[in-house]
């Protein structure tokens, strides 16, 4: 009686498992434009910016079913990043300090009109009045863009090593480097200073931050660094997946991410010891760049174009 009782509650108890890592939310395609090829992919203040090597186009999707361009720029050089504030001032950077950037007439649009500014940089993020950029080579630079002109560098920050992506959480900013992850203080903006690192990461290129977790993208490797100690980041979690990680985006309890050659997985990082798929997105020659707003998932995939999912 005792052993069925037993196995009664382990049944129960596998069933409520099951029922837990079930997706009560759907995903569905609303919006594909083949072209331009959408080498990567950012949201800001309701507009979408597509990017690639040589072009940036940047559309409105006031009407999320039919987004409309609102102007493109073309560059010399190619295009590693674009970073944008609500007084519509684009950065676009790249890392070639001669590079050129120019409005594409050809359109014919009666979009709004936006000031472009490069930088030297392969990472941009925006928080406030600061424009937080990093670069292979020299490290995290840090730009006051409060006056609406050209940004006004603040400091440079490096400490023998560049930073190959970086996400800012002020006052702290998370980066990769060739060695793995490190964290810098930045709150006295004059001297920064690096609080704690982990250089036990292999070949990590992407991160993203979720409240006390940082999350790294390395080959085809997931992995959460506990950061509640900043000073003493610890890989609590490992997650392999069959192709390598090309982006991750963190909201809430989920964790999207970007394969190369699988397309989108969705992961619920509710427990981060515990990572669970939830839901997937095929696409045959993968996702290159993800980005968020409101219900809504933005893909860069490359040659296929960029799409927007609905996910509620």
């Amino acid at each position: 009686m005792k052993k069925t009782a037993i196995l009664l509650i382990l049944a129960f108890l596998l069933f409520i498992n099951l029922l837990s890592a079930l997706d009560d939310k759907f995903l569905r395609v609303v919006y594909h434009n083949k072209i331009p090829a959408a080498n990567s992919i950012k949201v800001r203040n309701s507009n979408v910016f597509v990017y690639n090597d040589w072009y940036l186009y940047i559309y409105s999707y006031a009407n999320i079913w039919n987004p409309t361009i609102e102007t493109a720029y073309s560059s010399t050089y190619p295009i590693t990043d674009v970073e944008s504030t609500e007084d519509r001032y684009v950065y676009i950077c790249s890392l070639e300090p001669t590079n050129y950037i120019m409005e594409l007439d050809s359109l014919n649009t009666l979009g709004r009109i936006y000031f472009a500014q490069k930088l030297l940089c392969n990472k941009a993020y925006s928080e406030g009045n600061l424009l937080f950029t990093s670069h292979v080579d020299n490290g995290l630079e840090i730009y006051d863009i409060s006056k609406g002109v050209a940004p006004q560098r603040v400091v440079s920050y490096a400490e023998d090593w560049g930073l190959i992506d970086s996400e800012a959480r002020f006052p702290i900013v998370h980066g990769l480097n060739d060695f793995g992850y490190v964290n810098i203080n930045v709150k006295d903006l004059t001297q920064p200073r690096t609080v704690g690192f982990n250089y036990e990461i292999v070949n990590g290129k992407v991160l993203t931050v979720n409240r006390n977790i940082v999350w790294v993208g390395a080959g085809e490797t997931l992995l959460a660094l506990d950061i509640t100690y900043p000073e003493t980041p610890v890989i609590i979690n490992r997650y392999r997946f069959n192709a390598e990680i090309n982006a991750i985006k963190a909201r809430s309890n989920e964790l999207y991410v970007g394969l190369k050659t699988s397309g989108l997985k969705i992961l619920d990082i509710t427990n981060s010891r515990n990572i669970r798929e939830k839901n997937s997105f095929y696409l045959r020659n993968g996702v290159n760049s993800i980005d968020l707003d409101e219900e809504y998932i933005f893909l860069g995939a490359g040659t296929q174009g960029w799409y927007i999912l609905e996910y509620r």
